[in-house]
């Protein structure tokens, strides 16, 4: 780990009191949590532990941070022990610490430095010398020297063309007009292209990202980043004319189909993609199918079919009905709602 830390201050002058590396520019702002809220957590953080501060705060955020199911995927890397990971976009570590837990070392990149104060509050309470953490945007990281086995790439390509700041609960399906220099796509491939480099010969990216082709997106499901119908399942020219009228911005979180996932992946240079359906989605995968196998006995995980009263909930009985219908009788894993892969260099 030692090699690891004198490299990173190589490239990285600047750094935290508590040892947060730092790029000389302002590296953005995403969180569901804004500035003023995000400010109070950390400053909390001097007296309490932070899992005792979501449970107090922000109870809804417990299993987006801490829940074990969201590392269901990583049984897929097949981790041996002795790998060196980077963690792109790791935000509150729901992911770093456990993968930090399970390999040699672990680097954490995000824009929010807030969010990286958090996990490194976590690596300390969990007693973890393995991480180092990285406040830059991803789209302007530097060329390390070192090399990675492992690059985790979780829910983070659909928002590398978005810029500036992302208060997600002020952002998300609010009108708020902005402007985009670049092609989303291609800053896309640009920032695969850019992970593919950094990693070793043989080694590994994980990346989790939704299904464009969601069964729910036909039945007018929104989309889980704009908020807006349609804009997944339609081409790209028409999303974006119909975010500019309700949002007042272009639609640039473009997530893909399966088969455009793996074309983007050999496009950007990997050499073997091993496609995966995640139910009920990529963040709490409760069940992974291969995507290139047909079982006759596919279903989705069952929604909530009753109340708290006991009653059942006549949408969740028809989602249920429906996904039955895809899923066991058509056989339609190309309609999962989230899809994981595991592309090799």
């Amino acid at each position: 780990m030692e090699t690891i830390t004198s490299e990173l201050r190589r490239y990285f002058k600047k750094t935290t009191s508590s040892g947060i590396f730092l790029t000389d520019h302002l590296a953005g702002y995403w969180s569901n949590l804004s500035k003023i809220e995000n400010t109070r957590l950390i400053n909390l953080l001097k007296t309490s532990s932070s899992l005792n501060l979501i449970r107090e705060l922000y109870p809804y955020l417990e299993e987006v941070i801490y829940s074990p199911k969201r590392t269901a995927g990583l049984e897929l890397l097949d981790i041996k022990g002795s790998e060196s990971c980077i963690d792109y976009g790791c935000m509150w570590g729901a992911l770093s610490i456990p993968l930090a837990k399970r390999t040699n070392s672990v680097i954490g990149v995000d824009q929010t430095l807030e969010s990286l104060e958090f996990l490194k509050s976590r690596s300390i309470e969990e007693k973890l010398d393995n991480i180092e953490l990285i406040c830059a945007d991803l789209r302007r990281l530097p060329d390390f020297n070192l090399k990675f086995d492992i690059a985790l790439v979780n829910g983070v390509l659909e928002w590398i063309p978005e810029e500036g700041i992302i208060e997600l609960g002020s952002y998300y399906g609010n009108f708020q007009q902005k402007n985009y220099a670049e092609n989303p796509g291609l800053q896309q491939k640009a920032f695969l292209e850019y992970v593919y480099n950094q990693l070793k010969t043989g080694g590994k990216i994980y990346l989790a990202i939704e299904n464009r082709y969601d069964w729910k997106m036909f039945f007018g499901a929104k989309d889980p980043h704009a908020n807006i119908a349609y804009t997944t399942i339609v081409h790209r020219s028409l999303a974006n004319i119909i975010s500019k009228w309700q949002l007042g911005r272009p639609y640039v979180n473009w997530i893909y189909s399966f088969s455009e996932i793996k074309k983007l992946l050999l496009e950007t240079g990997f050499c073997k993609t091993e496609l995966f359906a995640a139910f009920p989605d990529y963040r709490f995968p409760e069940k992974i199918i291969p995507f290139n196998k047909k079982y006759a006995h596919l279903i989705p995980v069952a929604s909530k079919l009753r109340d708290s009263s006991g009653r059942i909930i006549l949408m969740s009985v028809l989602s249920w009905l429906i996904k039955s219908f895809i899923f066991r009788n058509l056989r339609l894993i190309s309609l999962s709602p989230s899809i994981i892969a595991i592309a090799h260099k």
